[in-house]
């Protein structure tokens, strides 16, 4: 399959999606030994994605919504039910604390170049990209420790290219 200028292609097994000019590259990689795992394409003007997982102790669920701008990850707001260790009490400096029914909402202004995250089947994780109704299972590279980034443009295909699609 061939594509016009300014698209590239997101390989999943047996998937082909087309993406416009303004895609950014997720790509995932053991932490800290850096092995690339997989990659995950996010299109749009303003690429954005959001993990959801269940937290490890209160065992309820928490979803972290992030923004894509070129090589840098911005998190922009988390939701949770109920508070538990590492979970926010106060708004940062920058950011907002309601109550959106029976979820706490914290928005913030957070800037990753890399996102080290620990991740357990027993969680649930999922990465969720806006407008791709198919969530990845970050859990499926087993339980471990695993690094996410960014960076503008398509995701690579072939050999050398930084893992495959990870769905």
């Amino acid at each position: 399959m061939t594509c016009a200028p300014g698209i590239g292609l997101l390989l999943v097994p047996g998937i082909a999606l087309a993406a416009g000019a303004h895609a950014a590259c997720l790509t995932l990689a053991s932490h800290p030994d850096g092995r690339p795992l997989g990659q995950v394409e996010a299109s749009g003007a303003s690429p954005a994605f959001a993990i959801r997982y269940l937290h490890s102790v209160t065992r309820t669920p928490v979803e972290e919504r992030y923004r894509i701008d070129g090589a840098s990850i911005e998190e922009t707001e988390i939701r949770f039910s109920q508070h538990g260790p590492g979970l926010p009490t106060e708004a940062d400096a920058d950011g907002t604390w309601r109550r959106d029914g029976d979820a706490f909402v914290a928005t913030m202004h957070r800037r990753f170049d890399t996102i080290a995250m620990r991740v357990h089947a027993d969680q649930s994780p999922r990465l969720s990209v806006e407008g791709d109704p198919r969530p990845v299972d970050l859990a499926q590279w087993g339980n471990r420790s695993l690094a996410l980034a960014a960076r503008p443009g398509a995701c690579l295909t072939g050999p050398g290219s930084g893992g495959s699609g990870a769905r």
